[in-house]
């Protein structure tokens, strides 16, 4: 008992004494971070670019770090005082030994949770519960030990590491002072001096003709061809685009550029293939080259185009493609699926800092540790938070008889993952209780593309009828959407072009999009053009690219095709006329730096005529598929046709050299 009597070293529970070692440790871990972070940002960016998005995250990380300590100060100095109040005598030490225990059983829950337990429900309410527990048990322990001498060593040692600190807190404490003025100059000062470079006025003027046709452009997210109904797939999942593109035309063999949103929308801005552009990364990739001053939306503007970009996905946003002062409107994403007050951060980071720093949001990276508080905090949802409608709300809200003639780009989330239609949607291609929540497919595919073994295809099929199901619905708010611009008679004269940047995967072992991989599921897309006076619907299975949207657009408003689009117009196809054949082109060459070096890793792939070659960089393996007679990819011929197979890989060849020429110029 006379230990308990004896004033312990250290004894009050000070702001000071916990904020230093939180920060300490919170500095070190970003220090590792942060050349992570680097190895990846050096392949699009220069480090004069990484400074300030070092800078930002410091300020940020400070500032967390300083909530981090205020959240565990502020209970210990209650319990202290409390303590005194009934008699007990709690020092730093032993609130330095419950947070050690309770750090401890924490991590072991968490532990046995990803050991054993991962693919148990884990609601807000069972983590409270646990957190609860490991805080009673944590309590317990502490009190038992209360009598020990160890109560004390603690204390003893927090003034050891305390005085070990010591370097580190005022290392990072002058690049924190540092990072403060860096910030403020990269979002307020230096802004001014990037105007000249951003002027976009490169076409002569021209006669504005009012009587040109209006332009929708529509586009969902990880959209695969193969799994809509319109392009022959077995489930029901587009009636009403069935029915619409009677009326249209129906591409059947348009292919994407990439296999991810942010390369893909580019080649759809610019009419460039990303091996042209330059935009290999996905979000916070760098701007295509030249995009501010070649991309059709700039075009349309200067032929007196009122420009609207509505973008429910940051990796499609208009300010990270280059070509934001090309639209009169451009609504940023909302982040829907974070907790609340994390979203209000995200949207006043974005607000303060997106376009003026490149990782202005490293702090809510899915690689970033705080990325798993928010995680925890995250609610199980069972219907999207994307929801089409309020996007289209959103441009029926903001169009205006006087903006005549417009342009639109709505790109919309769904059917992306997590596939979450609302009822009666789910459930209607496959009644299983799987995989009907945020949780549970988040849990299944990794939160991100993911390859899988033979035995997991079952679960696989359910998820594709999630996905399935999603695109049903996605067809449902595209038809109210067609309903609503009738009724308001914005159809009369409108061009809608309906597609999607890329397709998704559920076969070869993979699902998802991104990563490695170029089979139809990723790259087939649809294209289905409505232009207004041609009542009669068209079938088209030449083969077309991406990058020839651009260039149909502006033809069908009577525009000219600049020289710089790589892309080419499809109205002939569209009168029934025919085009001179020629190969379509595809590319995941995430590996490669953006700037000023050649590509030597990724994936390619080309299509010509019936047959189709992916070939892989790295380890020079290569596929060849005849898709008239193998659709599913699943019968390689590079060895049987060996003739097809060098001719098709020269071709390939040829191709990239001539755009890794290009580089220079």
């Amino acid at each position: 008992m006379k230990t308990e009597e004896r004033p312990a070293k250290n004894s009050n529970i000070s702001f000071r004494g916990i904020f230093r070692p939180i920060f300490a440790v919170f500095f070190l871990y970003l220090t590792g971070d942060a050349f992570y972070r680097w190895d990846g940002f050096s392949f699009y960016a220069s480090f004069s670019e990484f400074l300030p998005s070092l800078a930002l995250i410091t300020v940020l990380w400070s500032i967390v770090a300083f909530f981090a300590a205020v959240m565990l100060w502020l209970p210990g100095r209650a319990l202290q005082w409390l303590g005194m109040r009934a008699g007990w005598k709690l020092s730093a030490g032993h609130w330095l030994l419950f947070t050690g225990f309770f750090l401890i059983l924490a991590a072991a829950a968490l532990l046995v949770k990803r050991l054993v337990w991962h693919d148990a429900p884990t609601s807000v309410i069972l983590k409270a519960l646990v957190l609860s527990c490991a805080a009673l048990i944590s309590i317990f322990t502490t009190w038992k030990f209360r009598t020990f001498p160890v109560s004390e060593r603690p204390g003893h040692w927090s003034g050891v590491i305390q005085e070990r600190i010591t370097p580190l807190v005022w290392l990072f404490g002058i690049w924190l002072v540092l990072s403060v003025p860096l910030v403020v100059y990269h979002t307020w000062l230096k802004q001014g001096k990037d105007i000249p470079a951003r002027k976009v006025s490169q076409i002569p003027a021209v006669e504005v003709d009012n009587d040109r046709p209006n332009i929708i452009l529509v586009t969902f997210d990880a959209l695969s061809a193969r799994d809509m109904s319109v392009y022959g797939y077995d489930r029901p999942t587009t009636p009403f685009i069935s029915r619409w593109a009677k009326t249209a035309t129906v591409f059947t063999r348009t292919y994407a550029g990439s296999n991810i949103t942010t390369p893909t929308t580019a080649s759809l801005m610019t009419g460039k293939r990303v091996w042209t552009h330059r935009t290999f990364q996905v979000e916070t990739a760098s701007t295509p080259l030249k995009s501010n001053i070649e991309n059709i939306a700039l075009i349309l503007k200067n032929y007196g185009y009122y420009n609207m970009a509505f973008i429910s996905n940051d990796s499609a946003n208009v300010k990270l493609l280059g070509i934001s002062e090309s639209y009169d409107i451009a609504e940023p994403a909302v982040k829907l699926t974070r907790p609340y007050g994390f979203r209000y951060i995200d949207a006043l980071l974005y607000r303060l800092f997106y376009g003026k720093i490149k990782l202005y949001d490293w702090i809510f990276r899915g690689d970033f540790i705080f990325s798993k508080v928010r995680d925890i905090l995250s609610r199980d949802f069972s219907v999207t938070q994307n929801p089409p409608e309020i996007v289209f709300n959103r441009f029926l809200k903001a169009v205006k008889p006087d903006h005549a003639p417009f342009f639109a780009w709505i790109h919309l989330v769904p059917p992306h993952a997590p596939y979450l239609p609302p009822g009666p949607y789910m459930g209607m291609y496959d009644s299983s209780p799987l995989l009907r929540g945020f949780d549970s497919q988040y849990r299944f595919r990794g939160g991100g593309p993911k390859e899988y073994a033979d035995a997991q295809q079952p679960m696989v099929d359910i998820l594709r009828a999630r996905y399935d199901e999603f695109i049903t619905y996605a067809d449902k708010q595209f038809e109210h959407f067609m309903d609503r611009l009738n009724q308001r008679g914005l159809l009369e004269n409108t061009v809608v072009v309906f597609s999607s940047d890329h397709g998704e995967s559920f076969d070869h072992n993979f699902m998802g999009h991104n990563g490695p991989y170029l089979f139809e599921s990723l790259t087939h897309i649809p294209l289905i053009i409505r232009a207004p006076g041609r009542g009669e619907g068209r079938i088209v299975g030449e083969l077309t690219e991406q990058v020839d949207i651009p260039a149909t657009v502006l033809d069908l408003v009577n525009i000219p095709v600049p020289s710089w689009m790589e892309g080419r117009s499809l109205v002939p196809l569209m009168l029934g006329q025919r085009l001179p054949p020629k190969p379509a082109f595809s590319m995941a060459l995430q590996k490669n730096p953006s700037r000023g070096e050649r590509i030597t890793r990724g994936t390619l792939a080309v299509w010509d005529g019936d047959y189709k070659l992916i070939h892989y960089l790295e380890d020079g393996k290569s596929l060849l598929f005849n898709l008239r007679d193998d659709p599913g990819e699943r019968d390689n011929l590079f060895d049987k046709e060996p003739e097809t197979g060098r001719r098709l890989l020269a071709l390939l060849k040829a191709a990239l050299e001539k755009a890794d020429d290009g580089i220079g110029r």
